[in-house]
């Protein structure tokens, strides 16, 4: 599983604290604990360092579907699943 950087794991403004945003970004925790606009502050910030909704549900124990769901509702595009083999 990819690591979220550490910036990430320091919100400028969170609502749900930041011991609780730490675990979510450490996948201790699931995202569901955190307040609704953190959980979307945080999928805009892994889909910004272009990490999938696959990924970012792994990592938050969401479904696909809710990050997916979460990130259209932020009109954000989704990122490309990356392959091992440089074209």
């Amino acid at each position: 599983m990819r690591r979220v950087p550490r910036d990430v794991c320091r919100p400028i403004a969170c609502r749900s604290g930041e011991v609780l945003w730490a675990a979510v970004c450490g996948g201790r925790e699931p995202a569901e604990a955190l307040h609704p606009q953190d959980r979307e502050d945080l999928v805009a910030e892994l889909v910004g360092l272009g990490w999938t909704d696959l990924e970012i549900a792994a990592l938050t124990r969401m479904t696909t579907y809710t990050t997916a769901r979460i990130r259209q509702r932020l009109e954000l595009p989704p990122n490309e699943e990356r392959t091992g083999a440089a074209a």
